[in-house]
């Protein structure tokens, strides 16, 4: 039996927006936390059923049943692509869209259609351009017709259509309504060489915005963002027309497909090698980008690639450009130590957790560490019961009609896992052997499910990533990440229409107006940290980490439990610069990536800083206090109507750094 567990009303808030799917077309009607898990056991049955070609055996039944308690505790957790796609039919035809991670090399027309394809499918997307296989258009096309959706329904025609006349030079590709045929939509675009003095792009067929997309759950925005990409990536063709696309050119592309999704909001991460040609272009390429008209370049974390140990003069360099570019791009990785760990390395995720090949996939769980105090016996067996099922969410068919067949070929030689950890600060007494002991632990779990399927066993198994909203969802502190302060009050964006504000209001919630004047609200949600240590500064107790205390902590997790990669934002000043640097130089071989983020002042306000609110505030205890006590008990759960796309609480790894929010 699950432990009880009541989750606090910010987790109730950000389950509900993010894991929690409609029962009802309406979407006034949502399943509870126990409906999801119940929902990701039966995915995790099917998948162990179908690679045993039996049913399960009652040691096996026993085993899910373990997993159900360990999740309905909050106590681990499967992708929250697993949580919000798993045991649906969309996750049996389309098994590319239960992972995480992908990164490929972009370098033909098809490895750019696999691009819009994993994104469509809500997957975090790292791509590295490369020039020499993808060129222009023939000729410039100088006259391009956009023509618009007008439908109110959803039953617009499936596929795409192509036609091409050479008597009048007109190129026509019309648009189909499903994701199939968007991802193949950007393929006729790029490889289309006709002598076309007339391009037609028509999105008539597609479905209006606002429509529920029946498989995945989330919500369409109907043809507004493709028919502005698809202008957008005519415009670089028509400059590059005759020529081959340079590797600005491919990013540009990848970032405009970024933009087409959905309301839920895509994740890419773009890599160059330090050195190679255009790095210097692409380094400052977000520098003021909305300013120079292109809004597409926020889509994308940056990073450089270093195959050599840099110099001390590279490093200043580096950091030179990060702060003139406001502080956290481009990051940079290192690539020999990526090699060293994962002999396949060609790229990572957006994130940076996982270390990719070219056409790979990972899948991700957690553990939160903080909900097995003073029982380690409990802790080692849930992080080997959360790493088999890891594992068994690596058996996929890959071999769904769009994707190249070499991303199926690459899972079944990997089978990478990424058995994460959150809620690390609040156990400051696990030391290099007991993250020893937790990461032999996670591998001897990935490992016994390969070998009782007849499966190659995982390259890699460990890993920590950002955690950002699956800490939010389990109340703990976030991965590797130190909160702002002990006693924060979390101001969180809530859309005009949305039935939780007046029942909010109606609790003692503070709300005001959102000041960009779109008429959605602020809401005020608590936060402490009664197990976390802080320093006591002006009365506030906020954090005072040095940028070197948390590249220490990011140290000892990767000597001790990480094989892949820690993810983690090093917030850091700029005085502090150097100290960063002479770290990095004497522990290059220990680091593969982090992202740097300018450090905010725990102790100044909004109010200080200039600004109508902060996303985080720091507040004394007797403030806290006083608050906590005004608010009146509730329950989600017992509410029927919460729109999906209500909270906008962040995407972890959506656009600059990895977040932490």
């Amino acid at each position: 039996m699950a432990e009880t567990y009541q989750p606090s009303l910010r987790a109730q808030i950000l389950t509900r927006r993010t894991y929690n799917r409609a029962l009802n077309e309406e979407g006034t009607q949502f399943e509870t936390w126990a409906q999801t898990v119940d929902r990701v056991i039966e995915h995790q049955r099917w998948l162990w059923k179908r690679q045993l070609r039996r049913p399960l055996n009652k040691t096996q039944e026993a085993e899910l049943e373990e997993l159900r308690g360990l999740l309905l505790a909050r106590k681990v957790g499967v992708a929250g692509r697993t949580l919000w796609l798993g045991g649906t039919e969309i996750a049996k035809v389309r098994e590319a869209c239960q992972f995480n991670c992908a990164h490929l090399e972009i370098q033909t027309v098809d490895d750019m259609v696999d691009a819009l394809w994993l994104l469509l499918q809500g997957c975090g997307v790292g791509v590295t351009p490369k020039s020499g296989g993808i060129s222009g258009f023939t000729q410039p096309i100088l006259d391009v017709q956009i023509i618009r959706s007008t439908r109110q329904d959803k039953n617009g025609r499936e596929t795409n259509l192509e036609t091409w006349n050479p008597e009048t030079k007109e190129w026509t590709i019309s648009v189909g309504d499903t994701a199939e045929a968007w991802a193949k939509s950007v393929g006729k675009l790029l490889a289309g060489k006709y002598t076309a003095e007339k391009l037609t792009l028509d999105f008539s067929e597609i479905r209006p915005a606002g429509t529920r997309l029946t498989g995945y759950g989330w919500i369409g925005q109907g043809d507004e963002t493709i028919s502005v990409a698809y202008r957008a990536i005519i415009e670089i063709m028509n400059r590059r027309a005759g020529q081959l696309l340079r590797k600005m050119d491919i990013h540009d592309i990848c970032n405009w497909l970024g933009t087409i999704l959905s309301t839920r909001r895509s994740a890419e991460i773009s890599l160059f090698e330090y050195g190679a040609p255009e790095w210097q272009e692409f380094a400052v390429c977000k520098k003021d980008y909305w300013s120079k008209g292109q809004p597409q370049r926020g889509m994308s974390n940056n990073s450089l690639v270093f195959y050599q140990k840099p110099t001390r003069a590279e490093l200043r360099g580096i950091f030179d450009l990060m702060l003139a570019s406001g502080g956290s791009e481009p990051g940079f990785i290192n690539g020999a130590a990526a090699l060293n760990r994962a002999p396949w390395f060609s790229g990572v995720n957006p994130c940076a957790e996982i270390l990719l090949g070219n056409r790979a996939f990972c899948n991700l769980t957690t553990i939160d560490l903080a909900k097995f105090k003073d029982n380690p016996s409990g802790m080692h067996r849930a992080i080997y019961i959360i790493a088999r099922a890891n594992y068994r969410q690596t058996c996929v068919n890959l071999k769904d009609g769009i994707l190249q067949h070499s991303w199926h070929e690459n899972n079944d030689f990997l089978h990478l896992c990424g058995v994460s950890l959150t809620g690390v600060v609040r156990r400051p007494d696990l030391g290099p052997y007991e993250l020893r002991l937790l990461r032999n632990a996670a591998i001897m779990g990935a490992y016994s499910m390969a070998d009782e399927l007849g499966l190659p066993r995982p390259k890699n198994v460990t890993t920590l990533k950002p955690e950002g909203t699956i800490s939010k969802c389990y109340d703990t502190t976030e991965g590797a990440h130190k909160p702002l302060a002990r006693y924060i009050f979390n101001n969180v964006t809530f859309v005009k229409h949305d039935p939780l504000v007046n029942v909010l209001r109606e609790a003692g919630y503070a709300i005001m107006s959102h000041p960009n004047g779109s008429g959605d609200w602020i809401i005020t949600l608590p936060v402490a940290w009664d197990d976390v240590d802080f320093e006591t500064v002006n009365g506030l107790e906020v954090n005072t980490e040095t940028a070197i205390d948390q590249l220490e902590r990011y140290k000892l997790l990767m000597d001790n439990y990480v094989e892949q990669n820690c993810s983690i934002t090093v917030s850091y000043a700029p005085a502090e610069v150097d100290a960063i640097i002479e770290w990095l130089l004497q522990y290059w071989d220990h680091y593969v990536g982090v992202s740097f983020l300018l450090r905010a002042d725990p102790l100044k306000t909004a109010a200080d800083l200039g600004y109508p609110y902060l996303p985080q505030q720091p507040v004394t205890k007797e403030v806290y206090d006083a608050y906590v006590a005004s608010l009146k008990p509730l329950d989600l759960e017992s509410l029927k109507a919460q729109s999906e796309d209500a909270v906008d609480m962040g995407n972890d790894c959506a656009g600059g750094a990895c977040p932490v929010r």
